[in-house]
């Protein structure tokens, strides 16, 4: 299923500075240029208002609705979101009438994401390592040991493991991690896939129809996941190294196969460094670009899996899976040890705000909640 995790949207408007101060809005001053802005955490909800009459809102979708993003969200019921949050604006401003319904604010900032099912954790990571070898377009790529991000300045995809995610923020930010999050079934085999589109890219491609009731639409999400896995490759299938040296065989003549052969088998099981040395970059990308011609993934599988995936499929599995499994015993266990100390130690733990400015990195943030 195609989902939205995290939305940011503005809208012009002139909000009394005192009122803001007497409603326990708090004064942001920006480092870099001084100017002041002042914002309000309303539960998943973060409003920044900016003096020369910009209202914004950023906050994730899934965390607002099921208090955990390790859910999708079926975009069918956008209208269910919109009315709670335009809910919550009028109780933030209940004397206001000059602000526009939130499904015409301007979207500034989406964070699109699917999840891909695997039969078992092995198969999960055999796929995240092919993941990890693909070049992404345009987009300077990092290697995790469960993941992988590529990105520019105005896109981002973060391609990586939701339990090891959570595992990451039990062990460094527990507080992050609520019962929630232990709620989704068979979440060790999932391979999540997020698409960040930024202000820039929003702006080029879609002009002015960038309305939140524009963006949050089941289509208008599938057809943006489609186009960038197209455009990174991996709507080719991944098959077997077996299988992909009798496709070159078949697409090419004897020479070419051979040289793309080498090439593709060099690419799969030699490290980074000695492909960078036998082979000259403009080379790779000829090379590469042949093999996406007809249609040819160059990432082979290295093991067998029960499954393989279709990465244009975005429909979740039917078959459900209810047991209690031994990672949401792990958390669990966490969380409660915790909770314990806390109540130990009696005492609260700052909380550190996030800056709506900076770029995300990997899974470190996800959106305002």
């Amino acid at each position: 299923m195609v989902s939205v995790d995290t939305i940011r949207a503005y809208t012009y408007t002139n909000i009394n500075i005192n009122y803001l101060i007497k409603n326990g809005w708090r004064k942001w001053v920006n480092r870099k240029d001084g100017t002041v802005s002042y914002f309000k955490k309303d539960k998943h909800l973060l409003f920044w208002y900016f003096p020369h009459g910009i209202l914004l809102i950023k906050f994730s979708i899934l965390k607002f609705y099921y208090g955990t993003n390790a859910k999708v969200f079926d975009l069918d019921n956008a209208g269910l979101i919109i009315k709670l949050v335009n809910h919550r604006i009028k109780r933030l401003f209940p004397s206001s009438s000059s602000i526009v319904p939130f499904e015409d604010w301007t979207c500034s900032e989406i964070h699109l994401l699917t999840h891909f099912y695997t039969d078992n954790v092995k198969d999960k990571i055999t796929y995240l390592e092919c993941l990890k070898k693909l070049n992404y377009l345009r987009m300077e790529k990092h290697k995790y040991t469960m993941g992988v991000q590529a990105r520019n300045g105005s896109r981002s995809i973060n391609i990586y493991s939701k339990s090891d995610e959570i595992k990451f923020r039990a062990n460094n930010r527990p507080s992050t991690v609520s019962i929630e999050d232990l709620s989704i079934n068979n979440i060790e085999n999932i391979i999540r896939f997020e698409y960040q589109v930024k202000k820039r890219s929003l702006k080029y491609y879609f002009k002015n129809n960038r309305k939140v009731k524009d963006v949050l639409r089941k289509d208008f999400c599938q057809n943006m996941l489609l186009e960038v896995i197209k455009n990174s490759g991996f709507n080719n299938p991944f098959l077997y190294k077996k299988e992909t040296l009798s496709k070159i065989k078949k697409e090419f003549g004897k020479v070419k196969a051979r040289n793309l052969i080498e090439f593709i088998t060099d690419f799969n099981e030699k490290p980074e460094d000695y492909i960078n040395a036998k082979y000259p970059k403009k080379t790779q990308s000829n090379y590469l670009r042949i093999l996406k011609g007809r249609n040819i993934n160059p990432v082979f599988l290295p093991d067998k899996v029960n499954k393989k995936i279709d990465f244009t499929n975005f429909e979740e599995p039917t078959k459900s899976n209810t047991q209690f499994s031994l990672f949401k015993i792990f958390l669990l266990i966490a969380l409660l040890k915790m909770c314990n100390a806390l109540r130990k130690n009696n005492y609260i733990k700052p909380v550190e705000l996030t800056s709506i400015f900076t770029a995300e990195a990997y899974f470190h943030e996800d959106g305002g909640g």
